[in-house]
């Protein structure tokens, strides 16, 4: 788990998903091989959780815990399509394409 706060000499994410109003934005993104992705708490302190999937075994597993507040960075380093859900609110949910 990478929780960041504003961290200054950072690389840039390859892609960015914003959590306000109760859902992902974008939902679904697409990164290269070895692409990092950001998720950015925005939600005016309401408690989300970003986690791969529990409902499929992938060798690749993210985990950002519960927060309201932050950002959580993931690198994926196997080329594969990752469903990811956030466990507070089931119905918010998005997919991560690795090429």
């Amino acid at each position: 788990m990478t929780l960041l706060a504003g961290c200054s000499g950072e690389e840039e994410p390859d892609a960015v998903i914003e959590i306000a109003d109760v859902q992902f934005g974008p939902p679904d993104v697409t990164v290269p091989v070895g692409g990092t992705v950001e998720w950015r708490f925005d939600d005016g302190g309401v408690l989300h959780h970003v986690e791969s999937d529990p409902t499929i075994v992938v060798e690749d597993e993210f985990d950002s815990g519960i927060t309201g507040v932050g950002t959580f960075r993931h690198t994926f380093d196997r080329a594969g399509t990752y469903t990811y859900t956030c466990s507070v609110h089931r119905y918010m949910t998005g997919t991560v394409t690795v090429e």
